[in-house]
């Protein structure tokens, strides 16, 4: 269960009742979530923290210990050095985090509390991130941390971060997934804070934070000038960049006895990541999903978006997504998607090898839609579509009148704003010898959606 708001989403895999060997399933989760979760969205394994600490000393009995990223709870740790004055050095054990700069010259900066651009090789400069050098610091996830079995965690799903501000700032946050921009936020101060725009507390629907408790200074306030920037948002790494002012990426070291608990903090999962653009000028982003799965012991499976522009819908920002198979005995696929933007689109689905059965009697696909009722799921068994099959605008196939005319097909779920439905564009079966067939699915789909299929194996 993972709670969207006032909305919750099941993912629901079907159960063992008169299947009498292992299960075949695929489940697909759209779904947005919320900075309140408490663990991964839609199911994603916990792969613990990673922790950046800094400061002078340690505290907190041991357990913040300064310069060095740390994971837990495996214990590995990652130590932060300088060559010069400033400028970071990256040491070990482990390899836990990436870091590269641009802007400035180009190389990440390193004082006791703070992590940032140099421009110079002295202090503040070489540990701030300043908007008037066009100054961006980026983190990605170290080998250690993506190694298998070691942490096999691939993505981040949420960010806590200590921020330090200055001079009215503004800070973006671009959250990356394979190099593609996958969600956006802004944090701001001062006189940057805009009237009607962004929230004080975590969680805007505008993605706007509003860190009222900042002074217009230059000169170091302890953590008097320090922000908590929380965002929920599935990426594989972020880039910090500077839009007005200037700040620092830092990890408790301005917080004294406190270190431990105003560590900048990095949430992992581990999933295949991604953004759903529509490849227009918008949203420039490839409108496919890797495919995950080998058809064979696992269900494999691909997501295609679909551009609705011009067929009663539109695509205005990309789509984060994590996608991963389902191990055990319940095999299939998971996609969990970051924005509140709908996504129409399509899912190509070849199950694994299941027992054979009469033509027309395989095991139909059953889609459960969420609705705004927490723990109310409607359950809906795709039929062949109907209507006029038409390109959108990459040439990936749609149904002309879904959107576009009002009561063509049912909306599953009426009490949502979106229109809920799907349809079964191709089937095929074919039999694989041994008493086995494998089914093959295109299966288009609008709104927030969960896929299950269960099949004797």
């Amino acid at each position: 269960m993972v709670k969207c708001g006032t909305r919750t989403t099941f993912i629901q895999l079907p159960g063992p009742a008169r299947i009498a060997s292992a299960i075949g399933v695929l489940g697909l989760a759209l779904l947005a979530f919320s900075a309140t979760a408490q663990t991964p969205p839609g199911g994603l394994p916990d792969r613990g923290v990673l922790r950046l600490q800094m400061g002078r000393y340690p505290s907190d009995g041991g357990l913040h210990t300064p310069k060095r990223f740390i994971h837990e709870p495996s214990g590995l740790s990652q130590s932060l050095d300088v060559s010069g004055t400033c400028i970071l050095v990256l040491g070990g054990p482990t390899s836990l985090a990436n870091l590269s700069a641009t802007g400035g010259l180009g190389l990440v900066g390193k004082d006791a509390t703070a992590l940032g651009v140099a421009d110079r090789t002295t202090n503040p400069s070489c540990s701030r991130i300043t908007a008037s050098l066009g100054e961006a610091l980026i983190f990605g996830l170290g080998s250690d941390i993506t190694a298998s079995p070691q942490i096999d965690a691939t993505a981040f799903w949420r960010l806590s971060l200590d921020v330090e501000m200055k001079k009215d700032a503004e800070f973006l946050l671009q959250i990356l997934a394979k190099g593609a921009v996958a969600d956006e936020f802004r944090l701001r101060t001062g006189a940057r804070i805009v009237a009607g725009e962004g929230s004080s507390t975590a969680g805007s629907p505008d993605h706007i934070l509003n860190c009222t408790t900042v002074p217009d200074s230059s000169s170091d306030s302890r953590p008097g000038d320090n922000c908590r920037w929380v965002v929920d948002s599935l990426g594989d790494s972020f880039r910090l960049v500077a839009v007005a002012g200037e700040g620092s990426l830092e990890g408790g070291g301005d917080f004294s006895s406190r270190g431990y608990a105003n560590n900048s903090l990095i949430y992992l999962t581990e999933a295949t990541v991604g953004a759903l653009g529509c490849e227009s000028n918008q949203v420039p982003q490839d409108n496919n999903t890797s495919t995950i799965g080998d058809g064979g012991s696992t269900a494999q499976c691909g997501v295609t978006r679909v551009d609705p522009t011009g067929l009663g819908g539109s695509c205005t920002s990309a789509v984060g997504y994590a996608l991963r198979n389902v191990d055990g005995l319940q095999e299939g696929c998971e996609l969990t998607k970051n924005s509140d933007e709908e996504l129409a689109g399509s899912i190509d689905i070849l199950f694994p090898p299941e027992t054979a059965t009469a033509i027309g009697s395989e095991p139909l696909t059953k889609i459960d839609f969420s609705t705004p009722v927490p723990g109310v799921m409607v359950s809906f068994t795709p039929q062949r579509c109907i209507g006029t099959v038409v390109p959108d605008r990459n040439g990936e196939p749609t149904i002309a009148e879904v959107l576009s005319v009002p009561g063509f097909v049912t909306d599953v779920v009426p009490a949502t704003p979106q229109k809920d439905w799907a349809c079964v564009l191709n089937n095929t079966q074919e039999f694989v010898g041994s008493g086995l067939m494998q089914i093959r699915q295109t299966i288009l789909f609008w709104g927030d959606i969960a896929f299950s299929r269960q099949a004797q194996r």
